[in-house]
């Protein structure tokens, strides 16, 4: 619920946002927050980048002016109210964070003569890069230094987030054919040995707080 005093928690689910603006590729910025009937993020250990969602009745035509297209952004910050710790802030602002970018548009429906109804995709600016680039490499040594590597080398997935991850206790020659980053990553994980326990295997994710790479 959206909280009317922004510094004091009312009720169980309340969230502190005040604008959601969508960026689109002329460089034209629209507040969307009005417009917008759902925001959903999505974060799981079992997906290697951050997704979402932006569901909206458009009743300005606003996805003909703006020539939405699915390559515009994203960008808000979503806080528990009151919060000051980046634990309790999603910030994907454009000074200060790391705005989502939209892929694709689905569900569009009239609901009535001049308004719609559709569904923004977004993803990380991670989970944009993967799509757009392979890895050809080999890489020698520790195998969490070999995904340090491709998460923050320019011509791969080019991070600026932070990524905390658990040092290997292993080392390897490994060989990637050709694969997408986090193919890569996960291809490494399968492999990776922690240093200080004895579980099997990684887990590589994104969750609101940067990257994680832990077994």
């Amino acid at each position: 619920m959206a909280n009317k005093v922004p510094d004091n928690i009312e009720f169980a689910g309340d969230y502190d946002l005040k604008n959601i603006f969508l960026h689109n590729h002329f460089g034209e910025v629209i507040d969307i927050k009005n417009l917008v009937q759902e925001l959903n993020i999505y974060e799981s250990i079992y997906k290697n980048a951050l997704t979402g969602s932006v569901v909206i009745i458009d009743a300005q035509n606003l996805i003909a002016k703006l020539e939405i297209q699915g390559t515009e952004r994203v960008s808000f910050i979503l806080k528990t109210p009151g919060a000051i710790d980046d634990r309790s802030i999603v910030d994907a602002s454009e000074a200060t964070g790391h705005p989502f970018h939209v892929y694709k548009i689905t569900d569009r429906k009239q609901l009535a003569p001049g308004t719609l109804l559709y569904t923004l995709h977004f993803g990380s600016r991670e989970f944009m890069r993967n799509l757009r680039t392979k890895v050809s490499q080999a890489y020698d040594g520790r195998l969490d230094r070999a995904v340090h590597q491709i998460m923050f080398d320019e011509n791969y997935l080019d991070s600026r987030k932070e990524m905390t991850y658990e040092p290997c206790g292993n080392s390897d020659k490994v060989v990637v054919p050709n694969l997408r980053p986090f193919d890569a990553i996960n291809m490494i994980a399968e492999k990776a040995l922690p240093e200080k326990s004895n579980g099997v295997g990684y887990y590589f994710y994104e969750t609101t707080k940067g990257f994680h790479f832990k077994s």
